[in-house]
């Protein structure tokens, strides 16, 4: 995998790692499974789901697909988790399952996938009904999908990749150019990513008679849509705070010149690690920038906060998983912000108690003052002549008015755990200007 070392540093994934390494950010790669393989030993790799109903779960890849495409997002987020998500065997063509393929698409997010990497395409047209739904789906529970384009030149972007709300991938050469001969290109495209050759783990199953570890792949916009997904990783990872709406924003306006211009080649441009983990004054968003598969937000009737399913090895293919909870990071985003409140109510609480401790303190001690004949006489009564003590200014306990500091809501201002302000963007070009050659395309269907 050292040969490959030209891909991180394309999409400047190390100046990432100086912040994170894609730690606690689920990525279900949706292929061929994952199998046994010395490269992914001290890698977090969850057992996943299977739609062949004879398997236990996706740590099986008698093509090798997948796992080429599983160790492309470990290239780039060495500490991402992946999720094995085994739809294909190699053998056929996807979509062959049928609804086990939207299952699948269910079962990933429902047991915690943030990032869908979707590394293979179906030509043809006329996907509608359930087929665009699962994705709305998916993207409803907060979630983001990353799909390849295809790699015919002469093609047409594929399914699930033309579908509104995805970042589809195209891809690049080793020098960041569109690599035109071997990728497919259309106004569908989102980004690019390097989609040259590339060295891929082999699968090392007793049964398939494999005997080296490492083989050299055409590449393609599968590996591209691999990349794209450890750099969407990276990008949740430094920014926990966000929705997948924003994060998918951070990665489209630092991509290419940083100029948020899109065209029918490369879409917004190469991918751009560094930017999108760093830039400063990215313009937030409520909704998906890309848009949605069933043409608005909460279409699929989910949401982030529903329940994950109740028991997943009572799902289709039978399988547990150890991955996080249902939401992915926008249940992570929740728990943080229950925290904040259980910590605010918490120093309300100790406010009042110390508010009250103070009272009941003054009461005791004018009481025994009063007990011992005090200054002013048995009963509190003044002395003739004596001076007259004017009245105490009464505490205040309350909130103050408008929500005053260390009583009511937070201060005004950014707190530091919401989108960053609206306004331009920090982008910096890179070294030598801010020319950005073409990106690039995804993998043939079904193939890298």
């Amino acid at each position: 995998m050292s040969d490959n070392g030209w891909v991180p540093e394309l999409v400047q994934a190390p100046a990432a790692w100086d912040t994170t390494k894609g730690e606690g950010i689920t990525v279900a790669v949706m292929d061929t499974g994952i199998g046994d393989h010395p490269y992914f030993d001290d890698k977090d790799i969850l057992p996943g789901y299977t739609v062949f109903p004879d398997e236990e779960d996706g740590r099986g890849d008698t093509d090798g697909h997948g796992s080429a495409i599983a160790a492309g997002v470990l290239l780039v987020a060495p500490e991402a988790t992946i999720m094995p998500i085994r739809m294909d065997t190699g053998a056929t063509d996807f979509g062959s399952s049928g609804d086990s393929d939207d299952e699948a698409f269910r079962w990933a997010v429902d047991n915690g996938a943030d990032v869908l990497v979707v590394p293979w395409v179906i030509n043809g047209t006329g996907f509608s009904g359930e087929e665009i739904e699962v994705l709305q789906y998916v993207i409803d529970k907060g979630a983001i999908i990353v799909a390849s384009a295809g790699n015919d030149p002469a093609g047409e972007v594929g399914y699930p990749g033309l579908v509104p709300g995805l970042v589809t991938v195209t891809g690049t050469n080793r020098n960041g150019d569109i690599w035109f001969d071997n990728t497919t290109t259309g106004p569908e495209v989102v980004v690019a990513a390097p989609a040259d050759e590339m060295t891929a783990p082999v699968p090392q199953d007793p049964t398939l008679g494999n005997t080296e570890l490492y083989a050299n792949v055409v590449g393609g916009t599968s590996m591209g849509s691999g990349i794209v997904g450890g750099v969407a990783a990276l990008t949740w990872a430094a920014h926990p705070d966000l929705d997948a709406s924003n994060v998918i924003q951070r990665v489209i306006q630092t991509a290419g010149d940083g100029g948020g211009n899109r065209n029918e080649d490369f879409g917004y441009g190469l991918v751009n690690a560094d930017q999108a983990v760093h830039a400063e004054d990215i313009e937030e968003v409520t909704e998906n920038p890309l848009g949605y598969p069933m043409g608005e937000a909460g279409a699929s009737g989910a949401t982030p906060d529903d329940a994950a399913s109740e028991d997943p090895a009572e799902t289709e293919a039978g399988v547990e998983t150890g991955g996080p909870a249902a939401g992915g990071a926008e249940a992570n985003k929740e728990s943080n912000l229950s925290t904040i409140i259980v910590v605010a109510a918490a120093v309300v609480l100790i406010a009042a108690a110390i508010a009250v401790w103070l009272v009941l303190r003054g009461r005791s001690r004018k009481n025994a003052v009063a007990a011992e004949g005090g200054p002013f006489g048995p009963n509190d009564g003044q002395p003739q002549g004596a001076y007259q003590q004017q009245p105490a200014m009464q505490q205040q306990y309350g909130s103050p008015p408008m929500g005053g500091q260390g009583y009511g809501g937070p201060p005004p201002g950014p707190q530091g755990y919401s989108s960053p302000p609206r306004g331009q963007q920090g982008f910096n070009p890179p070294p030598g200007g801010g020319d950005q050659g073409a990106p690039w395309r995804p993998s043939d269907p079904n193939r890298q």
